[in-house]
């Protein structure tokens, strides 16, 4: 019985595939290359508390240039981590060739 399950089993598998490659990324989130990093700053009223933080933001791209930029999300919120990277978007740019819808997260970090 069960020489006739694994004999089963063997069968089912496809001989000679190769492993598959892990899933990409949506392009929406695949990871931004800056051709000018944003240059964030640690908001003021996390740096008096001492607050280390996170602001996720969605920007549609155009040749690398980023618009109509908003706040996904941000934590812990009250801090001003969302309005820093709003504004840090500014001068940033990206590749030439980053086109299109894109949601990314920056960390502040208290050091």
């Amino acid at each position: 019985m069960l020489l006739i399950a694994l004999l089963s089993a063997l069968a089912a598998q496809e001989v000679g595939t190769q492993p598959t490659a892990p899933p990409s990324l949506p392009a929406d989130e695949a990871p931004i290359r800056w051709a000018r990093s944003p240059g964030l700053e640690m908001p003021g009223k996390a740096l008096q508390a001492k607050v280390g933080g996170s602001a996720t933001l969605r920007c549609a791209f155009t040749a690398g240039t980023p618009a109509n930029c908003v706040i996904v999300a941000e934590a812990p919120v009250g801090y001003g981590f969302g309005m820093e990277a709003l504004r840090s978007m500014r001068a940033a740019r990206a590749e030439s060739s980053t086109n299109g819808d894109r949601t990314f997260s920056f960390d502040f970090e208290i050091r």
